[in-house]
Order: C-alpha cells, then structure tokens, then sequence
C-alpha cells in the first residue's frame, strides 16, 4: 500500500509531504494524514500537500475524504495529468463502500433470444517498442482476415486488449539491453482495423494497460474513443453500450491497483450491483488467474503468479453472478480453461491467446489453441445457447480457423474436470450443452 504512495506521490521538496512519507514507511498513515492536514491549514495552496493527503486517505480506504483532498488539486492546478482519472477512482469506489451489498434473485429460466454476444480473449496487434519488425504490414488490418466474419456476426463482440494505442510514449518496463521486452505498444493509426474487424468494446483491466504509464493508458482510451470503440478498465470505468435493444454494461477487473480488484469480492459486488440497476445486462470481464499452460485447470483457491495474488477466480465469478451478472468473461492464463454455466450464466474462465503479433505464441503448445465464443442470452440475462468457433495463432500469433478443432478439445477435457456437475459439454461442431439447458 504504501509503495503505491510512494510511486504515484508528487515528487518534491515539500518538508510536510517528506516528514509524511516517512511516517508512512513506518507504517504510521494517522501520523501521516495529522502532518499533511496541517500543512494544508498552514498554506491552503500546497498542491503537492493536497495531493499526498488524498492519496494518504485513499490508500487507507477513506475514499469520500480523498475526493475532498483531489477536488482541491483540480481547483488549485486543473492541468494536473493525473488527478480527473484518480477523482474518479475514489468516487467510483466510493459509491462501491456505500452500495448495499445482497445477492439478487436470478431468474435461470431462459426466454427467447434476445441478444448475440462475441468474445475473444487477449488481442495485441504488435509493438513497435520491438522496433519496425514488431508490426505488421498495412496497420493490421490484414490480421484479423481469417477471423473477421466471426467477430462481426453479433450485436456485441468484446476482446481484452493488451498493451495500449499511443504514439512515441517511452516504457519504464523495457531498459536497453535488458533482454525481451514485454511492454507493448501499438501505434494509434492501427485503430481502425480495430473497429472494421467488428471489435465494439475491449478491457484495460490487464497487466500490459499501464505499458506506458498514465500517460499511455489516456492515449489508449483517447484512441479507442475516437474509433467508437467503448473501453473498460480503470476504477470507475465501466463501458455502457447498446447490444440488439438492451443496455449492457462492461464491467472490468484486475489484480493490479489500477481496476476494480479480483481479490476483492465485496466491491467487484457492489460494483455489478450498481450497473445491474442501471443496465439491462452486465458482463463481468476479469484478467485472474496464474499462467501459462501448467496452469489450464481451474483450482479453486487463491492463485499466485509472478509473486502477486492473481484472484480465486471461481469465487470471483460465482460472487458477479450472485450480484447481477449475467456473463463472466477471463483472460490472463494465456490458455484455454473451462467453462461452465453457473445460475444460468455462463463462464468462461480463460479464452486464450486471440492474437498477440509476435509476442504471445508459436504454432506449437496450448498457447496457440483459442476459440472465438458466440453466446446467446435472453432479455433477461439467462443463457439460450453458446458455441465455440475453434481457432489457431500461426508462428507470428495470427488467429485462423482450426478445422481440427483442438481448442474444443481442451475446453470439452478441462471443463469436465474442474466442474464435473456445471461444466460445458462441447459437442463435434462447437456447440455448448450443459445441465438445465
């Protein structure tokens, strides 16, 4: 909690914000905010002060008191670039503290279909950061030629876009000479094979948005917004859109500071809750979950990957649905996992690699199986019927139908695994079945 201070904190010479941040290494954060509350009474205009002070208060979890705190940052310096999308951070999770928190009745009965709804899992079109070589020719709009009719035939179609849109930005992640990189940046101009390739809304709650820092992740939003593409990720960034004649919210989660957390349960409910009473439908998408493919089984527990709580993702999808959500959507894993049908809802618990230029897969391994999901769901959030179109990444991680159909088989294997009563079954040609529907 408090290196998250330490990293977002105004750096300056400021003697009350110092003397604060060392009472916050030593785990003091009473100390802390008494110090910078008073150094805001003695000089009511020390921006760096306000703003230490709030995130004192935020990451305590007094988040009505560091609105007080960021309202006056924005008063006293409006150019500041970081403080409109951290005051709604704070408003957003306030409004998660406040939301009564009950499990909602979950009509399971399906009624005609309503609405078609497409999702694939982790997208990046290729990084320049790898220099000319990491792109692909034309802007990528030659990469989604083998997959394109299965994205645009829908009313929705969602991806998890990993790394960001922007031009020029340098990342932190990548120093010369440190070996591969695994920051990714993909030039604005390659938005618009985005949009034609029928893509209408993808998350940013993922471990490659901050690529490039704030900074990166407003250009990504900025660009995506500019190609009528509706984005989730941040705390209080929740896509609405229109699928068919229903509104349907997008809610996204991570296990990063940035997003609505996959390892708290309570505001990932609170949070459907509140778009549940707003929205015809909610769609859960969260990236959780170790990686790689010693990692394709669903456990049940708590996973760790690279030393960071990556969310008990069962837990998390059963909570969504119990609040309001009608489909729950993973990624992160880089592999297949099962999926099953929970309440009438179904889950997916990792679509795999979709397309990834370069970075993400060979032509070999579990990587490079994935699928493009079609789902149908009536009025009111009930699953009527699913089917998975099997796909394959070539060796530069560009997806292409698979008429062997591998990736059924590892959704048909896995889900009947770890949900032997709620798994999927796969039928030859894609088609789910489970128990009830």
């Amino acid at each position: 909690m408090w290196t998250l201070l330490a990293v977002i904190a105004v750096a300056s010479d400021d003697a009350p914000v110092s003397s604060a941040l060392d009472a916050l290494a030593r785990d003091r954060p009473l100390q802390a905010e008494a110090l910078l509350v008073e150094a805001t009474e003695a000089d009511t205009g020390d921006v760096d002060a306000w703003w230490a002070l709030g995130w004192v208060r935020y990451t305590t979890g007094h988040f009505d008191a560091a609105l007080d705190a960021w309202h006056r940052v924005a008063q006293l310096r409006p150019e500041h670039p970081e403080v409109s999308l951290w005051l709604s951070a704070a408003r957003a999770r306030a409004a998660y503290h406040a939301a009564p928190i009950s499990e909602v009745e979950v009509d399971e009965n399906a009624g005609p279909a309503a609405v078609r709804i497409a999702a694939v899992g982790d997208l990046m079109m290729g990084s320049d950061l790898r220099g000319p070589a990491g792109l692909p020719p034309g802007d990528g709009t030659a990469l989604f030629d083998g997959v394109r009719p299965l994205l645009v035939d829908a009313d929705l179609t969602f991806a998890n876009l990993e790394g960001t849109l922007a031009d020029g930005l340098s990342s932190g992640k990548c120093a010369a000479g440190a070996g591969p990189c695994y920051a990714f940046r993909t030039p604005t101009r390659f938005a618009p094979a985005l949009k034609a390739a029928g893509i209408d809304v993808v998350s940013l709650a993922n471990n490659h948005a901050m690529d490039l820092g704030d900074a990166g992740q407003r250009a990504t939003m900025e660009t995506l917004q500019g190609v009528g593409i509706a984005h989730t990720g941040r705390y209080g960034d929740v896509a609405s859109v229109r699928a068919g004649e229903l509104s349907v919210a997008v809610i996204g989660a991570h296990s990063g500071t940035c997003c609505l957390s996959v390892n708290d349960l309570d505001e990932v409910r609170a949070a459907v809750a509140l778009a549940d009473r707003t929205h015809d439908l909610v769609i859960l998408s969260f990236h959780g979950g170790a990686e790689g493919y010693q990692h394709r089984h669903v456990p049940g527990t708590l996973e760790i990957a690279w030393g960071e709580r990556r969310g008990d993702v069962t837990a998390l999808a059963h909570a969504a649905i119990d609040a309001g959500a009608d489909l729950v959507l993973g990624h992160g894993p880089h592999v297949l996992r099962a999926m099953e049908v929970y309440r009438g809802r179904l889950v997916a618990y990792s679509l795999g690699n979709f397309l990834g230029y370069k970075a993400f897969a060979s032509s070999r391994g579990y990587g490079h199986r994935t699928v493009a999901l079609h789902v149908t769901l009536s009025a009111n959030g009930a699953l009527v019927g699913a089917k998975l179109h099997p796909l394959a990444l070539s060796r530069d991680a560009v997806p292409r139908v698979d008429p062997a159909g591998l990736a059924l088989e590892d959704v048909r294997e896995l889900s009947a695994a770890d949900f032997p009563d709620t798994g999927v079954t796969v039928a030859p040609d894609g088609t789910l079945s489970w128990q009830g529907g």
